[in-house]
């Protein structure tokens, strides 16, 4: 009587897993550097409010998608955090195995 449900839950995990694996592509280290390039970011910074293009001392510029997964360096994909925030979220992301 169920088994359609179990085949549609196995079929959205296995699709969810070739999207996560396929948002795994490797990135070159000229494209990291592109999108690492400090006139990019200072660009990016200064979409963000920060008019000198540099961010205060305590603030780093943080990529959602990160750049080894094909994430670019865009107002859309990037936060302000502090130094503090984004270390947890990375330490977050690799307990979590998501870097």
């Amino acid at each position: 009587m169920f088994g359609f449900v179990k085949c549609d839950i196995m079929k959205n995990i296995i699709i969810n897993l070739i999207k996560y694996n396929m948002q795994k592509r490797t990135v070159t280290k000229t494209q990291i550097k592109k999108e690492r390039n400090s006139k990019k970011v200072s660009k990016v910074i200064k979409q963000k409010g920060y008019p000198s293009g540099k961010l205060p001392e305590n603030k780093e510029l943080h990529h959602v998608k990160p750049v080894s997964v094909n994430g670019k360096t865009t107002k859309k994909n990037t936060r302000v955090v502090t130094k503090a925030k984004h270390k947890q979220i990375h330490k977050n992301r690799n307990q979590k195995g998501k870097i």
